[in-house]
């Protein structure tokens, strides 16, 4: 099976780079923010790859990062999940971002994302909520699993007419510049300033 790909880019559009190995073209699926960080073309490149054996065809997904091709496989081994809506995923949430969305249980900006509707977000959540909890040096800031002060900021800001993704992100910020745990206001006035 396919674990990686190292070849020149060849062609890129937003849902598909082709990559040249040794005269053969591959032609990956990729996510929009995998399109934005790719290098010019004529330049090697390095792809993780996924490959999806489906009635209709065989499919090569292309991550950048190991991380993603690992959420990626987490994602499709869920049921009502495919390819597509992960991939969608991917495109749309930094993984840190969809990681602390799972771990506080935010259903709200998970269904924000193109494909994911409430039920399915639901059960994003009930299926990787634990495994994301035990992450540990990761992505998601110190103190966040459990951590019910986050959740009710993040709250507060969407409640305020904030978009969740931007809430998020302006609570993560926060996260990241106190060295001991913000109380709730601390958290929704830093947070208020920094969106």
């Amino acid at each position: 099976m396919f674990e990686f790909i190292r070849g020149k880019m060849v062609q890129s559009i937003p849902s598909k780079a082709v990559v040249d190995v040794g005269g053969v073209g591959y032609g990956l699926v990729i996510s929009l923010k995998t399109f934005q960080k790719l290098p010019n073309i004529g330049t090697e490149v390095f792809f993780y790859v996924a490959p999806v054996i489906r009635e209709d065809g065989h499919y090569l997904y292309g991550f950048l990062t190991l991380d993603d091709k690992k959420l990626f496989e987490q994602l499709i081994s869920i049921s009502g999940v495919g390819p597509k809506t992960a991939i969608g995923i991917l495109g749309h949430v930094d993984i840190g971002d969809f990681q602390m969305a799972v771990v506080q249980g935010n259903a709200a900006l998970l269904s924000k994302v193109p494909g994911i509707g409430k039920k399915t977000a639901e059960r994003l959540i009930i299926e990787l909520k634990d495994k994301f909890n035990n992450i540990s040096g990761g992505s998601l800031p110190s103190g966040v699993p459990g951590n019910g002060v986050v959740a009710d900021a993040i709250s507060a800001l969407t409640n305020l007419g904030y978009h969740p993704l931007d809430a998020q992100k302006a609570i993560k910020k926060v996260l990241s510049i106190h060295d001991k745990e913000p109380t709730l206001s601390e958290l929704i006035t830093g947070a208020l300033r920094s969106i």
